[in-house]
């Protein structure tokens, strides 16, 4: 009975930690890297200037707010429970890049298939694994 309430605590907090990691690190990195301000046609597209003082400190505050959530999931759960966060944050980014490249949603169709995307998925699967092993063993 112990595993599959592990199992359930584990596939909610995956779900959970997906949402909040891929939104946290996706205002952060959108604050450090200006998206690409022409469109297909070569038509000069009207971007946010990152360097503007309001987005600076949304992106400081948006950082800190991340290291907050991580301590928070380190004081109520454990330390498995933060690498598991941290790994599907960081198997967002060469997907976020890509997006903020082109300009365009990742689908099936366009989505990059290069080395270091397949070992973020592959990643972010793991990240599952270790979350029940933390909720279960530690």
């Amino acid at each position: 009975m112990p595993i599959l309430i592990s199992l359930f605590k584990a596939i909610i907090g995956y779900l959970i930690l997906m949402f909040v990691g891929t939104n946290l690190i996706g205002i952060i990195v959108r604050g450090f890297i200006q998206p690409n301000s022409t469109d297909d046609l070569g038509n000069e597209l009207i971007s946010e200037d990152i360097s503007e003082p309001k987005s600076v400190i949304i992106t400081i505050f948006f950082c800190i707010i991340s290291i907050f959530y991580l301590y928070a999931l380190y004081h109520f759960w454990n330390i498995g429970v933060v690498i598991a966060a941290i790994m599907l944050m960081l198997s967002r980014l060469p997907d976020l890049l890509f997006e903020i490249k082109t300009g365009q949603k990742i689908t099936l169709k366009n989505m990059p298939k290069r080395p270091i995307d397949i070992f973020c998925n592959i990643i972010s699967w793991v990240a599952f694994p270790l979350l029940w092993y933390s909720f279960y063993y530690l």
